[in-house]
């Protein structure tokens, strides 16, 4: 009897170890530092009849400062600049807005793949209330989709391309 017992307990912490050994595996922190390169340049997407949405996003130490710039004919008519930092031992970015009327919002997130970053829109003085969802996906290096996502809903997208000087 105490044969057949042992050889179940030891099958049973065997599949425990490579359970555990497999799952550790499995769990692979994507450098989050080296995946935000993919955003530094100049990128522009189309926002309608005459319209382009142009952000740039340029290192600063171990961040970014970045700006979106609305033009409409050509002319700007919208600038929002911001920057771009990392939290929890690089394992998350913080992505700083700064509207024209004043308003600030931040977003938390960080890729979820190679490709796919996925970050929260919060208020900064309220991180309790989600306004929404951020998806940027690249297909190529030189090639984006950001779709913002409302309680699960897609609620717009634009295609960003690497502007090339």
């Amino acid at each position: 009897m105490k044969k057949p017992i042992s050889i179940l307990l030891s099958f049973v912490l065997l599949s425990c170890l490579f359970t555990n050994l497999y799952s550790q595996s499995a769990e692979v922190e994507l450098d989050q530092l080296e995946l935000m390169k993919q955003f530094i340049g100049k990128w522009a997407a189309e926002a309608g009849k005459d319209s382009t949405w142009l952000w740039e996003i340029t290192p600063s130490n171990k961040g970014y400062v970045h700006a979106f710039d609305l033009k409409v004919k050509g002319k700007t008519v919208e600038n929002m600049p911001g920057i771009i930092g990392f939290a929890d031992e690089y394992r998350s970015s913080n992505v700083l807005i700064l509207y024209p009327d004043g308003f600030i919002s931040r977003d938390i997130g960080g890729f979820v793949s190679d490709n796919k970053y996925v970050a929260e829109r919060f208020y900064p003085q309220d991180e309790k209330t989600g306004l929404g969802t951020w998806e940027c996906t690249f297909l190529t290096p030189d090639e984006f989709t950001a779709i913002w996502k409302v309680e699960g809903m897609k609620k717009g997208e634009l295609i960003y391309i690497r502007v090339k000087e």
